[in-house]
């Protein structure tokens, strides 16, 4: 048997073996791809824990709503010196509630005079803008003995 036959032979018959094995595979995950993209779907490296401590990563539109949201509950309160005791602690649960979305908590989340100044303080100030989250994964290994308190 010559290297054209060889050729021949592995172009004829391998090729399209290798090509059966392997495409499925590789077109679900082209679709699986091209799904997330239509969907739009950005995806964060952030277990539980992040999410627990950092907040929910929010985009935009997302972030808009959720502070018009607050916003429209806020105003539903009417002025903060007419509130009593019991519309004073919904405004302060309010806040508590998009503190916890922008990663803030404990702290209050920094009421903006509108979406847009909001929006420019979470985008550059959030815990998720750097992309650089301290990580609280895995087990660290100490040596026989070594008590970690």
């Amino acid at each position: 048997m010559t290297t054209t036959d060889l050729l021949i032979l592995s172009t004829a018959v391998i090729g399209p073996a290798c090509g059966a094995l392997f495409a499925p595979g590789f077109i679900r995950a082209v679709l699986k791809l091209a799904g997330a993209r239509a969907r739009r779907v950005k995806h964060v490296a952030a277990s539980g824990a992040d999410l627990y401590h950092n907040g929910v990563p929010l985009d935009e539109v997302q972030f808009r709503e959720a502070f018009t949201a607050m916003q429209a509950e806020l105003d539903e309160l009417g002025p903060q010196a007419e509130r009593n005791e019991w519309q004073l602690k919904q405004g302060y649960a309010a806040i508590n509630r998009m503190s916890m979305l922008a990663g803030t908590f404990p702290h209050a989340f920094p009421v903006r005079s509108n979406a847009d100044h909001a929006w420019q303080w979470y985008s550059e100030n959030g815990p998720y803008a750097s992309n650089d989250l301290p990580q609280r994964r895995g087990w660290r290994l100490l040596s026989p003995g070594t008590i970690e308190t």
